[in-house]
């Protein structure tokens, strides 16, 4: 590390990105853009796997590391919630953009196992009002009657 006046500068610090890191970045850099319905889809598809997955639970995937349809079905709700977060985190830019996080949200407060497990639904909800807000909506909360599975 070199030091001028007793002021360290990170251009030799070990902090300073390596190659791997940039490479990262670029690829992060290159999936900007409007992504929103492409992460939806990944979203619902990776939450329909999970439920089928636990739908066999014992089934083993010797394919597959070995594991079993729940841990399977645990992966792909883990990966469905790398997904909410992607649609939550830009800020909408249209109604299309809002009912995507609201449809998530929903889908997602529905399975209270999902709710024991992880804040990701808490984060879209709050994505979702801040949104509505600045696009000029007002969200109320309709009350559902306990044990009702509908939304509708």
């Amino acid at each position: 590390m070199s030091k001028t006046n007793g002021t360290a500068f990170a251009a030799d610090d070990e902090a300073r990105p390596t190659a791997a890191d940039l490479g990262r970045y670029r690829r992060t850099y290159e999936q900007l853009g409007d992504n929103a319905a492409r992460y939806f889809m990944l979203w619902q598809l990776s939450t329909a796997h999970a439920m089928l997955l636990e739908q066999e639970g014992d089934r083993v995937h010797a394919e597959f590391g070995g594991l079993n349809g729940r841990q399977l079905a645990e992966g792909a709700r883990a990966q469905a919630r790398f997904f909410a977060f992607m649609i939550a985190e830009p800020p909408a830019r249209s109604e299309d953009d809002l009912e995507r996080k609201i449809t998530t949200y929903e889908a997602m407060i529905f399975h209270e196992d999902e709710m024991e497990r992880s804040h990701a639904a808490v984060m879209v909800e709050t994505a979702m009002h801040v949104d509505a807000r600045k696009l000029g909506i007002t969200l109320t909360k309709l009350s559902i009657e306990a044990g009702t599975t509908s939304r509708h």
